[in-house]
C-alpha cells in the first residue's frame, strides 16, 4: 500500500520560535539597510553640502561600528536558526526510522493512561504488544503516517483519541531510551541505527517493552 496515496501529507505551519527568529532576521536586515542609507546620506552631504563643524569621518565611523554589530547579531540569529533546523531534521529522521516503535509506545501510553490500576496496566500493555505484531496492524502502521496510525488504532481498540498527547509521551520515552535526539539537539549522541528488515525497507528492532 502506498503511504503517499492513502495519506497525503499537508504542509505544516512554521513553529512559533521559527517565526520569531525569521521576524528578528527581517528586522535586523532592515536595520542594516537603514545604516547603509544613513551612511550614504552622510557621504552625499559631506561631498555636496558639507556643514561647518561636522566631523563626517567620525560620524561615518560610528555608523560603521553600529552596522558591524547589527551584522554580527544577524549572523548569530541565522546560525542559531540553522542549528535548530539541523536538530529538527535529525529528530524527524529518527522518528521516521523508528516509525513502528513510535506508534507502539504511543499506544502503550494510551493504555497506561486509560488504566485504573497496575493490574489493568499490565493487561492492556500486554494486549498492545501482542496486537501491534498482527499482520493487519503492521500493514496499517507501515502504510500510514504515525498520527493516522495512532488515531486509527485508538478508534479500533477503544482508547481516547488524544493522538498528540500519546505521541508526546512516546517521544519522551524514545528520548529517555536514546532512540530520539532532543528537540534542541544539544548534547545528543547519534541514536541507534535501525536494522534492515528487508531490501529497500528499514524496519527498526524495538527494545523489550513488555
Amino acid at each position: 500500500m502506498d503511504k503517499a496515496q492513502t495519506d497525503p501529507v499537508s504542509e505544516a505551519p512554521a513553529a512559533p520560535q521559527e517565526e520569531r527568529v525569521a521576524r528578528h532576521l527581517r528586522m535586523l536586515a532592515r536595520a542594516a539597510d537603514i545604516h547603509m542609507e544613513i551612511m550614504e546620506a552622510t557621504r552625499t552631504e559631506a561631498v555636496e553640502t558639507p556643514q561647518p563643524g561636522v566631523d563626517y569621518p567620525q560620524r561615518i565611523a560610528v555608523i560603521a561600528r553600529s552596522l558591524r554589530l547589527t551584522l554580527l547579531l544577524e549572523d548569530k540569529f541565522a546560525g542559531q536558526r540553522d542549528e535548530r533546523r539541523k536538530a529538527a531534521a535529525k529528530r524527524e529522521a529518527a522518528q521516521e526510522d523508528w516509525h513502528a516503535l513510535r506508534v507502539k509506545l504511543a499506544m502503550l501510553a494510551a493504555a497506561y493512561e486509560s488504566s485504573e490500576d497496575g493490574e489493568e496496566v499490565q493487561r492492556r500493555a500486554t494486549e498492545v504488544c501482542e496486537r501491534v505484531e498482527r499482520p493487519e496492524v503492521v500493514e496499517l502502521i507501515e502504510a500510514s503516517r504515525v498520527e493516522v496510525a495512532v488515531a486509527a488504532l485508538c478508534r479500533r481498540w477503544g482508547y481516547p483519541p488524544q493522538v498528540e498527547r500519546w505521541l508526546e509521551m512516546a517521544d519522551e520515552a524514545m528520548e529517555e531510551l536514546g532512540f530520539l535526539p532532543s528537540k534542541d539537539g544539544e548534547d545528543d549522541e547519534d541514536p541507534p541505527e535501525p536494522r534492515s528488515a528487508a531490501p529497500g525497507r528499514r524496519k527498526p528492532q524495538p527494545p523489550d517493552t513488555g
